[in-house]
């Protein structure tokens, strides 16, 4: 999807004319906890309690430039965004056990080209029940409305419009502590669900072929060997069923994978934490026409809090992703995603957060020679009025170099956001 929106520099924050004291570390940071995350209770969220609940409203508006709304190598359309970001947090408040819901919706109206207007929502419930003092199970349920950017790799520039989804899924899982010792099991199941999309020449691209159910059962085994230290094991295995036996080429793409991974996770010193693993995946496809994928799954995360009011976080992944795209190199069956990031996270004030975030991403297609390398780049601001009006500002570059002629593109994205929450 063409650019992901990472937070941004805040152009005229240094003009609200309000003063603020210095950042001053008045919670110390606990272990594995950002700069971001780090409690603020003369600014955080009261809301609204009822009995054990606490219901939490918030809503954004504002407007976001955009320089390139078709993610297009040449003729580049410029726009104006104008948004609005409601959503609503009900938490519990038990001494044991837990019960969450939440709604949210995102709706972008464009000021010159109406047809990139989208009207996204989630809605989702969670809950924990503590079966003892060392296991607890839970279960998430989830239903959500997207659209997909006009970079995304399945979307065609002949198309009239976005092609918009739903998904509707969730998870359940049961967790183990036996002293050093932590097991946890758990399985998902989420299906897909596309609409037909216009096209500009004429009729209609049907997308029903890629409608799916997917499936994965997780199964991992930790061990603390050294108190902080924690070593794994974890396996998952996986199938995708499509709701058509075929898709409109003939091809059936169900598909069945697995991964193995062992990994560590800790505290590596006092300021820095987070997990790192390593493995074999691996796709096998019904069809024998689709290639399939076996190689080195690794991925992981780290915070380092370099001061009280600074952390730099890190991440890698590496996934493989459904597809439907070719674009005329051959049937692909699939892509392999990896994905390095980086972002540094600073408190300037007590109500005044910097950020700046840099990731390349790699798509790399089975099947045919479609290869894609995605750089992103932010820096942005938050600042906080009070404890129930901030404003929300940034700046995103994107570039996509791609094998395939005439998709790559660069957009760039300022946006700014006035948020209420009570």
């Amino acid at each position: 999807m063409k650019i992901s929106t990472l937070s941004v520099l805040a152009l005229a924050l240094a003009s609200t004319g309000l003063t603020s004291l210095p950042a001053v570390a008045q919670d110390d940071l606990q272990r594995g906890e950002t700069v971001l995350e780090r409690r603020r209770p003369e600014l955080e969220q009261l809301g609204i309690r009822a009995g054990s609940f606490r219901f939490l409203p918030r809503l954004e508006a504002g407007a976001i430039y955009d320089t390139n709304v078709f993610a297009s190598d040449a003729n580049k359309q410029d726009d104006i965004i104008w948004t609005v970001q409601p959503r609503l947090d009900i938490r519990s408040d038990f001494s044991a056990h837990a019960l969450n819901f939440s709604a949210s919706a995102n709706a972008g109206r464009y000021q010159d080209y109406s047809s990139e207007n989208y009207t996204d929502y989630a809605f989702q419930a969670d809950g924990r029940y503590d079966v003892s003092k060392s296991g607890a199970a839970d279960a998430t349920l989830y239903h959500r409305r997207n659209h997909e950017g006009r970079g995304d790799i399945d979307s065609l520039s002949g198309y009239v419009e976005p092609v918009t989804y739903t998904q509707s899924g969730g998870e359940v899982g049961y967790t183990q502590r036996f002293n050093r010792l932590r097991a946890r099991l758990s399985g998902t199941a989420q299906y897909s669900e596309y609409d037909d999309v216009g096209i500009r020449s004429g009729g209609i691209a049907r997308q029903g072929d890629r409608d799916r159910w997917e499936y994965a059962g997780t199964g991992r085994v930790g061990y603390e060997f050294i108190e902080g230290y924690e070593t794994f094991v974890q396996g998952t295995y996986s199938w995708t069923r499509h709701r058509r036996d075929r898709d409109f080429n003939n091809v059936n793409r169900d598909s069945d994978g697995y991964e193995i991974v062992g990994g560590v996770t800790g505290e590596l010193t006092g300021l820095i934490t987070g997990e790192l693993y390593a493995g074999y995946l691996a796709r096998n496809y019904e069809d024998s026409r689709l290639k399939d994928f076996g190689g080195l799954a690794l991925g992981g995360r780290v915070n380092w809090s370099v001061t009280q009011l600074t952390t730099i976080t890190g991440s890698l992944s590496r996934q493989i992703r459904e597809t439907s795209s070719s674009l005329g190199l051959g049937t692909a069956s699939s892509y392999e995603r990896t994905i390095v990031a980086v972002g540094v996270d600073h408190e300037l004030l007590r109500t005044l957060l910097l950020n700046a975030r840099a990731q390349y991403r790699r798509d790399d297609f089975n099947g045919n020679s479609r290869k894609d390398d995605i750089y992103t780049a932010g820096a942005g601001a938050t600042y906080q009025f009070s404890r129930n009006l901030f404003l929300t500002g940034g700046y995103t570059y994107e570039k996509r170099n791609s094998d395939v002629t005439n998709i790559g593109y660069t957009d760039n994205l300022v946006y700014l956001r006035l948020g209420a929450q009570m």
